[in-house]
């Protein structure tokens, strides 16, 4: 699978942020910028699109993305926990080391994106659709990917111990390498998934299965 890479030219710093979303109230739109070491928090951009942008150092707790959209875009190094991205679109994306635990990324469109090294812990992702979609060595321990559709979806060496996929087609997904240890899951919703010996043991305990040794 080969996902597409953000596109990225003609970069400015930009020291403000939400001095540059007044600057483009009416579009609500903001292009070709690189925020570096923000130091805003609880920042509102609902219904805001960014593209070819970079977010580096970056640390808003709390901030409000919702309906927003990015195109072409890279997070490094950021912090933004607890944020809500729900109903927002992805498409060209890389997540590279940021921490995002308990972020809100309720019906959202996920496609072309790679998140790498991360801290998705406690994310809610219900309802999201995912295309073309890379996440490796990353913490996703108890995320809800609740009623999920996905095509093309790699999980790489991930950390998903005690996530929860209700209501979540796992046929042809390949979870072994990663940590899959008590996991929630529909039983039926297990047809064709790809799981290592261990964890296929580990599973049979939701069968009710009692394996001798």
């Amino acid at each position: 699978m080969e996902i597409q890479k953000p596109k990225l030219s003609n970069i400015e710093e930009i020291a403000d942020l939400q001095e540059e979303m007044t600057q483009n109230f009416e579009k609500c739109e903001i292009r070709e910028k690189r925020f570096n070491e923000l130091k805003e928090e609880k920042i509102q951009a609902e219904k805001y699109e960014f593209r070819n942008c970079i977010f580096e150092s970056c640390k808003h707790i709390q901030s409000n993305f919702e309906n927003a959209y990015f195109s072409d875009v890279v997070f490094q190094n950021c912090d933004f926990s607890n944020s809500n991205f729900s109903k927002a679109g992805f498409n060209k994306v890389e997540f590279i080391n940021c921490k995002l635990t308990g972020c809100e990324w309720i019906e959202t469109d996920i496609f072309n994106t790679y998140i790498k090294e991360s801290n998705f812990a406690y994310v809610n992702f219900s309802e999201s659709n995912f295309r073309d979609v890379k996440i490796e060595n990353t913490n996703l321990q108890c995320a809800s990917i609740n009623e999920v559709t996905w095509k093309n979806m790699i999980f790489s060496e991930c950390d998903l111990i005690k996530a929860e996929f209700v209501k979540t087609k796992l046929k042809g997904i390949d979870f072994s390498t990663c940590q899959f240890d008590g996991v929630i899951v529909n039983i039926p919703d297990l047809n064709g998934v790809i799981v290592n010996a261990f964890q296929a043991l580990e599973l049979s305990k939701l069968l009710g299965l009692t394996i001798k040794e």
